[in-house]
């Protein structure tokens, strides 16, 4: 009671309204009373449990029209005091000053600029402002009160505000939500010395200086494109030719001596080919042979792992598929898609050459989207590399060509997908994301 009354001379003094501050009190006991009455369900088993409940219920009236009688008592005083005093302008300008500070963080939290949200220990989302919904593209009343997981299911390598509880690391990162590119500051709340919750601050850094940059490179592989397709379909062409050639003399005077040289020449020009498919991929090249259709994404991926088991049996390589059996459909080019799949098995299973022996695929529906993640337990990959990965022509390997990565990233995008990398937690080797959308009937 000691408290409360410091509290009302100190409310008092502010010269907050009684009326206000009376309202708030019933505000809180109202929100608590429906609060015990909406999970009271959950709470009572046992009808002695139930009369607990309402004599709880009868104790917070009592309690909250004692702390009113309190606080009408020392608004009185005050009142009385006031006028006694006779305060002057200079005084009221104060209060008026005060009021119009806490307007401004209130106007400051609902800046366009900055994006709050603060969960409890429980990952509980107890606030977020309306610029967090509209960066994160949702509806803010429905996701108060909601574990934060099952609204937003983060990257694990992008669980920020997450981590201040699990782990108790806050910090400063960048992230690009929603294509906007967000500085992401995460704090821990204490109340009384107990880790009470967390809150984090994400502000947009997206500036005209790099779309400027972005645009210039567009322009630049744009013409680079072109020149590449141009140049590809014109090798294409006398490459048919004398792919036909050499079948025709195969079969004309093949014999055991020169058997190897038809098989040698006929593999580099397949070689060549390959290439130049990869070079038109990354130019936007659109084949009028290729044909966009809604297809399910799990036919190619089964068809590529049937694909490669012989060959991994052969090096002891363990491919693991974990997949709940549900079908998604996407549209796309069917083709395409099962490129990508086969080249980041491929990658994979190029990279237990040193050490490792298991390359898993996990297939699951998240929100709008179908996820393929594909990771191994081999020596992972370095931080140069991973800066690298997806540059066209960039390899660590002898005989590479640096344009499967990049092609398989062109692929994505083009089907409206997304692409990650970064190394397993789980396996310790390398891990590959691709999200694509969903395909709705």
């Amino acid at each position: 009671m000691e408290q409360t009354t410091e509290i009302a001379r100190f409310r008092a003094k502010q010269g907050i309204p009684l009326d206000c501050v009376l309202e708030r009190v019933r505000l809180c006991r109202d929100t608590l009373i429906e609060q015990i009455r909406r999970d009271g369900h959950r709470l009572i088993f046992t009808e002695e449990e139930r009369l607990e409940l309402y004599q709880i219920q009868l104790d917070l009236y009592e309690l909250v029209d004692a702390l009113m009688d309190v606080f009408v008592h020392i608004f009185e005083e005050e009142e009385t005091q006031r006028k006694q005093l006779e305060l002057q302008d200079e005084s009221t300008k104060e209060r008026f000053s005060q009021v119009a500070e806490q307007e401004l963080v209130q106007l400051v939290l609902q800046s366009t600029d900055i994006a709050v949200l603060i969960i409890d220990r429980h990952l509980r989302i107890v606030e977020a402002n309306y610029s967090f919904a509209e960066l994160q593209q949702v509806d803010r009343a429905q996701i108060i009160g909601k574990h934060i997981d099952e609204i937003f299911r983060p990257r694990e390598n992008e669980r920020f505000v997450q981590w201040v509880i699990e782990r108790g690391q806050s910090g400063h990162y960048v992230a690009e939500i929603n294509g906007t590119l967000t500085t992401v500051s995460t704090s821990p709340i204490y109340h009384k010395g107990d880790l009470w919750g967390a809150i984090s601050v994400m502000r947009n850094i997206t500036d005209s200086k790099r779309y400027d940059d972005e645009l210039s490179k567009r322009e630049a592989l744009a013409a680079v494109g072109q020149l590449a397709a141009g140049m590809a379909h014109e090798i294409r062409n006398p490459l048919t030719s004398i792919k036909g050639f050499i079948q025709l003399l195969k079969e004309q005077s093949e014999t055991p001596e020169n058997s190897s040289y038809f098989s040698v020449i006929l593999t580099e020009i397949e070689r060549i080919d390959g290439l130049l498919n990869d070079v038109l991929v990354l130019a936007r090249y659109r084949d009028d042979k290729m044909n966009a259709e809604r297809f399910l994404i799990m036919d190619e991926v089964l068809g590529v792992i049937r694909l490669l088991e012989p060959e991994s049996n052969r090096r002891g390589i363990r491919l693991e598929l974990k997949w709940s059996g549900e079908e998604w459909y996407i549209y796309g080019y069917r083709a395409r898609i099962k490129q990508v799949v086969l080249n980041i098995l491929k990658n994979a299973m190029e990279a237990l050459a040193t050490k490792g022996t298991m390359v898993r695929i996990t297939v699951y529906a998240s929100i709008n989207q179908v996820v393929l993640t594909v990771e191994d337990d081999g020596p992972g990959l370095e931080e140069q590399v991973l800066k690298n990965l997806f540059v066209p022509f960039y390899t660590t390997k002898p005989d590479g060509t640096g344009l499967g990565l990049s092609t398989t990233q062109r692929i994505i995008l083009d089907h409206g997908g997304e692409i990650f990398a970064e190394n397993s937690s789980q396996l310790g080797g390398a891990r590959f994301e691709v999200r694509l959308p969903i395909s709705q009937a």
